[in-house]
């Protein structure tokens, strides 16, 4: 009943935005079926980058992409690409473009969508929330698009690690790339001398980088190791809390012994 009630026309385009409305909404997609689900959704057409920018709308929003294909609801990326890139900055605006990654990543659409947005990479990893658009196309996007983020990170690597959202993104590099690039990556960490690493691996973000750099497979974390078991490298790591903790958590600066 509730579900019939909301396609009128114009009833859930009215209620997405409101406090209580949005909830409804939300649990009617959920118990709709597929054909209904669609026509509840089609009532936001026109109205996508205003859901987007709403504190409430917005929900209705991710919920419709968790439900339906964009075969069924193809206005939605049509309008987020007349909407403009400027959307996946938004604190709103980016959980969108994630859900969009989330759930359909491969769709042609979601692809241009998401290849338009990554051409400003530079700018996404270090915005509060660009960077979380960022690490989901890393997590859940296509290879080229995991490939043009690496890209992007490289030529100020170190740079990236020290800022707060960019660290985020760097992280998952490291975890998300393919062998090659974490190789790539990890050569580009090891470049530099030791002393600025232990700089970076003692800061809070910084820290939280070097851990997946030591969580990549051998023989990385054993250069990591050696990089930084010096006795400048150490004093340096021991004088914070973050590196206190990395060093006493990783056994930094002792030695391994491996069979020959």
């Amino acid at each position: 009943a509730a579900v019939a009630g909301m396609l009128r026309p114009r009833v859930v385009r009215r209620l997405a935005f409101e406090p209580l409305g949005c909830r409804a909404v939300q649990a009617a997609l959920e118990v709709a079926d597929r054909q209904n689900a669609a026509l509840l959704a089609a009532d936001l057409q026109g109205r996508v980058a205003e859901a987007v920018r709403s504190p409430h709308a917005n929900y209705v929003l991710q919920k419709i992409i968790k439900v339906l294909t964009p075969q069924e609801v193809g206005f939605v990326v049509e309008e987020l690409a007349k909407a403009g890139t400027d959307l996946a900055h938004h604190t709103y605006g980016c959980r969108i473009y994630c859900r969009l990654l989330e759930h359909s990543a491969s769709d042609p659409g979601t692809a241009r969508l998401v290849d338009a947005v990554l051409m400003h990479t530079h700018e996404l990893l270090r915005n509060i929330f660009g960077h979380h658009v960022v690490e989901c196309a890393l997590e859940h996007g296509l290879p080229r698009q995991r490939k043009a983020i690496i890209a992007a990170l490289r030529p100020n690597l170190l740079r990236n690690s020290w800022n707060r959202s960019a660290a985020y993104v760097v992280e998952k590099a490291l975890l998300y790339g393919t062998p090659e690039d974490q190789c790539a990556l990890a050569e580009d960490f090891l470049a530099n001398p030791a002393g600025e690493l232990a700089q970076l691996a003692r800061s809070q973000f910084g820290s939280m980088v070097v851990r997946a750099l030591l969580r990549l497979p051998q023989p990385i974390p054993e250069r990591i190791h050696r990089h930084l078991g010096g006795h400048e490298a150490q004093a340096q790591l021991r004088a914070t809390k973050h590196g206190r903790k990395l060093v006493e958590e990783n056994a930094l600066g002792v030695t391994s012994t491996r069979a020959p």
